[in-house]
């Protein structure tokens, strides 16, 4: 499949093959079998759009992959935005959760992957690692925590841009991307 043309049988073929699989691992994220269909199905015609730019002669499958998880995550945020939950995405475990599902095919030990979270967190500075557990495990808004540590919702989201920043830099260097968005 290097091109596809504008009535491909290949197209059709590649989409039939792996539409299931595409659909549940966007279900596993957004746990909504409707939303999960339509992630794939515009992450499909995204595809078709731009099929005259993809190089087919690559595999196609990871590209895809990835871009229905970031559909995903997008639609989760989307959620939160309008008041309707995101199912856990703004928490730690949440976070969790998320990596574990698209990468379940995967065999890593999640137990390892806490312990690399619960080390770097712990090796951050105390106020900026208090703050950090009281935003990704507590859940508390920024303000919250600014009220509660009687600093300002600036300093708030400094110390958590530099938890979120070191976290994904260790991470990273252990193979794991796109954790912390």
């Amino acid at each position: 499949m290097e091109k596809l043309d504008a009535h491909s049988a290949e197209f059709r073929q590649f989409f039939l093959v792996h539409y299931e699989t595409l659909c549940i691992r966007a279900f596993r994220l957004v746990h909504d079998r409707n939303l999960s269909e339509d992630i794939v199905q515009d992450v499909f015609l995204m595809l078709w759009k731009r099929r005259t730019e993809i190089d087919f002669s690559r595999p196609v499958l990871p590209y895809l992959t990835t871009a229905v998880r970031n559909r995903s995550i997008d639609c989760l945020r989307s959620r939160k935005s309008r008041g309707e939950g995101t199912c856990g995405l703004d928490t730690l475990d949440g976070y969790v959760r998320c990596l574990v599902a698209d990468r379940c095919e995967e065999e890593f030990d999640l137990s390892w992957l806490r312990h690399e979270i619960d080390d770097g967190v712990s090796q951050l500075s105390e106020q900026c690692r208090r703050v950090f557990l009281l935003s990704r495990v507590t859940g508390l808004k920024n303000r919250e925590i600014a009220e509660r540590l009687n600093i300002s919702v600036k300093a708030v989201e400094k110390h958590i841009g530099v938890a979120l920043s070191k976290l994904r830099l260790r991470l990273s260097r252990s193979g794991f991307f796109n954790l912390f968005l």
